[in-house]
């Protein structure tokens, strides 16, 4: 029996600190996309952790595959937010850095298109769980 107690020890020692679990990379990185865009614009599907990497002590370096499915097009987006435009001080150049944005992340999208997606996303151990961390900018971009 002792001789069996170390070696399974060690595995379940090794499998509570094998870093973030795909259930909570995967609610993170959702929930930042979410945060990022408009509920409206797309649904995730076919998540996968391509590989995860210890870079420090419960740091580590995560990348991520999925599918956006776009709900709306970007040039249905255009006419929405053309109708919304006010002409104000801010000005119509700086009301569409929104749409810009999304232009120069997704491209010339359109409503019902699958978009594969790969990003390398940082998570941390903290007191209430993995977290994404950013030390620098994340980058979207499509799978080849």
């Amino acid at each position: 029996m002792k001789k069996w107690f170390i070696p399974l020890l060690a595995c379940w020692l090794y499998g509570c600190d094998a870093g973030p679990g795909e259930e909570a990379i995967q609610s993170q990185v959702t929930a930042k996309l979410q945060a990022d865009t408009d509920t409206n614009l797309f649904d995730i599907s076919d998540f996968a952790v391509l590989g995860k990497e210890e870079r420090m002590e419960g740091v580590y370096l995560v990348r991520v595959g999925y599918q956006l499915h776009f709900k709306q097009g970007l040039e249905q987006l255009q006419i929405l937010h053309d109708e919304d435009l006010i002409y104000d001080r801010v000005g119509p150049f700086q009301q569409e850095m929104g749409l810009m944005e999304l232009e120069r992340k997704y491209g010339e999208f359109e409503a019902g298109q699958a978009l594969a997606q790969e990003r390398e996303i940082w998570m941390m151990k903290t007191e209430q769980g993995w977290r994404l961390a950013e030390p620098g900018q994340t980058q979207d971009s499509p799978a080849s």
